[in-house]
């Protein structure tokens, strides 16, 4: 992400398994993870159970998952939250990020919003609109 090199991983299921890549997060210094990606019976499912037994806190974004079933992506996603990792939307992720509408990443958030949910973003435009105004008439 950013301006971090793609690290090609030699075809291990489980991302940790390749050194580069795990020292990589590593280096990040960050403890919390979301993971996502295609094949949530195979490589999503071995990363997020390689990522908890190295400690890390693990957040499974369910909605930018996707498998060749619903089936096995759903049995898949129950085995990873039985093993401790967190699901979550991307939309639920990307407000955890956000904390409220004043933060420095409400921008990036309300942009979201407005691709992916027009109607939530036009319940919040309303509402920081009417906010405003109190806060003018007081």
């Amino acid at each position: 992400m950013g301006d971090h090199p793609v690290i090609e991983r030699g075809g291990n299921f489980n991302s940790f398994l390749d050194e580069d890549f795990a020292r990589a997060v590593r280096e990040t210094g960050r403890r919390r993870l979301a993971i996502a990606g295609v094949s949530t019976e195979g490589c999503v499912l071995q990363t997020v159970l390689g990522a908890l037994r190295e400690g890390y806190e693990v957040y499974l974004v369910v909605d930018a998952s996707a498998s060749v079933t619903a089936e096995t992506h759903d049995t898949a996603v129950r085995r990873m939250v039985q093993a401790g990792a967190v699901p979550v939307t991307w939309f639920s992720l990307a407000g955890e990020f956000t904390v409220d509408h004043r933060s420095a990443n409400a921008p990036h958030f309300q942009r979201l919003m407005r691709e992916h949910v027009p109607t939530m973003a036009a319940g919040v435009q309303s509402y920081m609109a009417a906010l405003q105004q109190a806060q003018r008439a007081a």
